[in-house]
Parts: C-alpha cells; structure tokens; sequence
C-alpha cells in the first residue's frame, strides 16, 4: 500500500511552468457592464484592462478531462472508490465520500482526538481525481495561478444574434469580447504532496493540453477556445531527501524532472488503472 499523502509534513512539491497559446480566438466572460458603449459579454479583464485566465477555469477544464479519462480506463463498481476511478462531483449521492457516509466515519476516526484518523479514512476512502484536486471534505494537493498574458493580447468584438427558436426568428442582436489568437498566457502550477500516479494524472491532463485536446472558456460549438500548452518546464524536489531540501532552501532553486521520470510516472498511471 503506498504511503498517504496527508498534509501533516511536506513530501515533495511539483511546479510546472509554461504558457498557454490561443490558437482560436477564446472568451472567459465577465458580468456585463453598464456603460453603453461597452460589450454587451465582456471577457475577464485585472484592474489594468489586460484579459486573464483565471487559475480555477483552467483546473475545472482539466479535472473533468481527466475525469472522463480515469473513469474510461478504471470504471468503479458499487462506489468502493479507496484511491481508484473517478466520483461524479455534480450529483451529492455519487460523490466518493457523500454526506451521509462522512457523519459516519470509521469507529477508530471517531474515537481519535486528534483529527489524524479522520483525515486518514477521508483519503483512503477518496477516489485518485479527489485526492489530487480536492473534494468537500479533502484539501486539493494542486494549485492554479491565474494567468496573465506573456506579451501582447489583443480583444476583438463580434456580433451575433440570439434566435426564437419558436418563431425561427431573430430574437435580437448582441456583441462579445474574444482574445485574438496568437496571445499567450503564463503559467504555473504548484502541487504538493502527490504520489507518482497523481503526478503521471497530472502530466497526461498536460499531454492533452499540450496536443491542444482541451478547449477553454465559453462559445466552444463556435469554434471558440482551442488553446495549447508550450514551453512546458517541470520541477520537482523530494521532501524526503535532506540534500535536495538544503539546496532549495538556501539556493531556493528545485531540481527539473526529466522526461523519463516524467515519462515513469505516466506508464505508473496506466499500470495503477488497468490493475
């Protein structure tokens, strides 16, 4: 049985950097805006009038990729999950941990004063996506930054029309805001505490990211939101090893994982889910 990856100490940590490519035009929409000028669907702007992607946009794509993924290859029966498959987040009673069974944990997490047992039966009971990007009841061990473009990112405003579907008629004009293809975006994922699967999940989710499989944002069945991954740069450094731990803390440089590590913890992933 592998070791739990709790958050009681630091194990390791795994920073990837890189950037995001619009190869279409892509929009991840605001709140409209009052003036009459303005887009009646505006994109995601910081305070300096720059478009960004937000941190949470980007892992919500990728999760339930990776969802479809895992649960393609390693479809869970009678919802025993214990580290395998995928839950469906959005219905409360396929959760891998629903409400009801959380009021009842095991007799030893109950008994223990500590919280330590507790924490121990959420993860074991927790399905491979929850324990890497989080659940109601367990700490997501990967985080997003948002991104904000590398260089230049030019908006464009388009028009179209909502129709009646009643009348097959124009139901009325409207106007939104893309980001033009060709701009690129930073970015930086942080992860903490994962075992080799988590990580193999992680890097085959970039593979795909990488091939441009996985769209981004809203108006996708417009042609909308194709992106790619570029300049991928993967760090890794080992908690465990003292050295590595003294060199990141006085040179606060970390290691890169090389392709065949990389490559190691993917073919782990396909072991781990055909098992």
């Amino acid at each position: 049985m592998a070791e739990r990856m709790l958050w009681d100490r630091m194990r390791n940590r795994l920073v990837i950097r890189g950037e995001l490519e619009a190869v279409t035009a892509f929009r991840v929409g605001q709140a409209a805006e009052t003036s009459p000028v303005a887009p009646d669907l505006p994109v995601m702007q910081d305070e300096r009038g720059r478009p960004y992607i937000p941190g949470s946009s980007l892992r919500g794509v990728l999760r339930s990729h990776v969802e479809r993924l895992v649960r393609t290859l390693q479809p869970v029966e009678n919802g025993r999950y214990a580290g395998r498959g995928a839950c469906i987040p959005v219905h409360e009673n396929q959760w891998c941990i629903p409400k009801e069974k959380m009021e009842k944990p095991s007799e030893k997490a109950r008994m223990d004063k500590t919280g330590f047992e507790l924490a121990a039966w959420v993860y074991d009971q927790s399905c491979l996506v929850c324990r890497l990007f989080g659940s109601p009841w367990l700490a997501s061990r990967v985080r997003f930054t948002d991104l904000f473009p590398a260089g230049e990112a030019v908006l464009e405003e388009r028009d179209a029309v909502a129709i009646d579907r009643e009348k097959e008629t124009v139901a009325h004009k409207y106007d939104f805001q893309v980001v033009a293809p060709g701009a690129g975006f930073a970015l930086e994922i942080l992860a903490e505490n994962v075992q080799d699967v988590e990580i193999g999940l992680l890097l085959w989710a970039l593979n795909e990211l990488e091939e441009g499989f996985i769209r981004l944002g809203g108006f996708k069945g417009r042609g909308l939101g194709r992106v790619k991954l570029s300049r991928r740069e993967v760090l890794f450094l080992d908690g465990t090893r003292a050295g590595d731990l003294l060199q990141y803390a006085r040179k606060r440089e970390m290691p890169p994982m090389d392709e065949r590590r990389q490559q190691e913890c993917i073919e782990e992933l396909f072991n781990f889910l055909r098992g």
